[in-house]
C-alpha cells in the first residue's frame, strides 16, 4: 500500500493520509510528522472585538516581532505564514539562477521553478560557497537548520556569499527558534540583499494562526508588502502573535522544554537505531539518515502501530544506487518517547 501512495506523499500532520494508506492504529495516532512544537503557546480569554471586528494596522505586531527578532520595525513584513513570502519572493525577482539545497524543505524549488527561475541543488554549505565562487548561481536559499538534515550555514559564511553573489541571500529560520544559535537578523542593516524567514508556527506551536515574518533592510520588504491583500494577518493571528512574541518568561521554558525533549529523543533513537543510521538535531526534530530501504522499512512499521513520522521522500534507488540514503524525521512526543520506546522494541530494521 505505501508504495503506491509514495509519490504523492503530503506535508506532515495529515493523518486523513496516515489512516488511509496505513489503517486505523489501535491506539489513537501519535503524530510526530511536523516539527510543530506539541507544547503550544496558551490561547485564553481572547477578547470578543478580536473575532468580532477587523484588523487594523499591525504597528504592535511589528514592534513585538523586532524587539524578538532584535532587529527593526522598518525591516518587519508580517506575512500569513513564511510558507506565503517563500511563494511570493521569487515572483520579485527577475528569472535566474538560484542555488537551493538538494534534501531540504521542497516548497522552496516549487516556488522558485514556478516562477521561471533556474534550479541548480547543492548538497552542503561548502558546495553552496563552490557555487558561488564559480559565478554558476544569481540568488541562493539557505534553510538554517536545514529541514531534515540539521545543516546549519555559519553567519560569517553568510555574509560571503552575500559579498560574492549579485542576487538575494534568502535564509529561511523556520526552525531557529529552539537553537542556541545567532540569527542572519543581525547581518541586515549590512546586507541589503539578505533575506529572512521566520515562523511564529513552529516554536511557538501556534501553526494554525498563519503567521510569519520576512525580514529585509531595504530592496525586498517594501515590494513584498504591496503584494499583501488588505487585511492579510487575521485579527486573532495579530493578537496572540504580539503576545507570544513579548511573553519572555514563555519563551525561556519553552526553549528548555524543547532542549530536554530533543536530548530525550536523540538518546532513544542512538539506542535503538543508532548502529544503523545517523542522527541530526534540529531542535524541534530529530532526523535519522540511514539506507532507503531501512528507513522505509522503519516508516511502514511505526506507522502500522499508530506512530506516524515524517519520511523524506526522494524517488525510490534502483541499480547501483540501491543502498543510497534516506532521511526519517521525528517531531518531539510529549510523553518523553514512552511509547515510542515500546514500539520500537518491537521492530527488527531491514538491513
Amino acid at each position: 500500500m505505501f508504495d503506491e501512495f509514495a509519490p504523492a506523499l503530503p506535508h506532515g500532520g495529515d493523518l486523513t493520509y496516515a489512516s488511509a494508506v496505513f489503517g486505523e492504529p489501535d491506539e489513537p495516532w501519535q503524530d510526530l510528522s511536523t516539527g510543530i512544537s506539541p507544547w503550544g503557546y496558551r490561547v485564553i480569554n481572547i477578547p470578543s472585538h478580536v473575532w468580532r471586528d477587523l484588523p487594523g494596522a499591525n504597528t504592535l505586531l511589528c514592534k513585538a516581532a523586532a524587539e524578538y527578532y532584535q532587529s527593526r520595525p522598518e525591516f518587519v513584513v508580517p506575512v500569513p505564514g513564511s510558507q506565503f513570502a517563500l511563494g511570493q519572493l521569487p515572483l520579485l525577482l527577475p528569472p535566474a539562477a538560484v542555488a537551493l539545497p538538494v534534501i531540504g524543505y521542497a516548497e522552496h524549488a516549487k516556488a522558485w521553478q514556478q516562477a521561471g527561475h533556474q534550479i541548480v541543488f547543492y548538497d552542503a554549505i561548502a558546495q553552496l560557497c563552490q557555487l558561488a565562487e564559480q559565478a554558476t548561481v544569481t540568488h541562493a536559499v539557505v534553510i538554517n537548520p536545514n529541514n531534515p538534515t540539521g545543516e546549519v550555514c555559519p553567519l560569517n559564511t553568510l555574509e560571503f556569499l552575500h559579498s560574492i553573489l549579485p542576487g538575494v541571500v534568502l535564509v529561511d529560520e523556520a526552525f531557529i527558534d529552539a537553537l542556541a544559535l545567532p540569527s542572519a537578523v543581525i547581518l541586515l542593516p549590512s546586507l541589503p540583499r539578505l533575506c529572512v524567514l521566520r515562523s511564529v508556527g513552529k516554536f511557538f506551536g501556534l501553526a494554525g494562526v498563519r503567521l510569519g515574518f520576512l525580514l529585509n533592510s531595504a530592496e525586498l520588504a517594501e515590494p513584498l508588502r504591496q503584494t499583501l491583500p488588505p487585511w492579510a494577518i487575521s485579527h486573532p493571528a495579530q493578537w496572540l502573535g504580539e503576545r507570544a512574541l513579548n511573553d519572555r518568561a514563555w519563551q525561556l521554558a519553552q526553549r528548555l522544554r524543547v532542549r530536554d525533549a530533543q536530548q530525550q529523543l536523540l538518546t532513544l533513537l542512538q539506542r535503538f537505531v543508532g548502529a544503523q543510521c545517523t542522527l541530526a538535531g534540529g531542535g524541534l526534530f530529530v532526523t535519522l539518515r540511514g539506507p532507503w530501504h531501512t528507513l522505509r522499512h522503519l516508516y511502514q512499521r511505526l506507522a502500522e502501530q499508530g506512530i506516524y513520522t515524517r519520511w523524506c521522500h526522494w524517488p525510490e534507488p534502483t541499480g547501483a544506487t540501491v543502498n543510497a540514503d534516506a532521511w526519517l524525521r521525528f517531531g518531539l512526543p510529549t510523553d518523553g518517547g514512552t511509547r515510542l520506546a515500546r514500539v520500537l522494541t518491537t521492530i527488527t530494521l531491514e538491513e
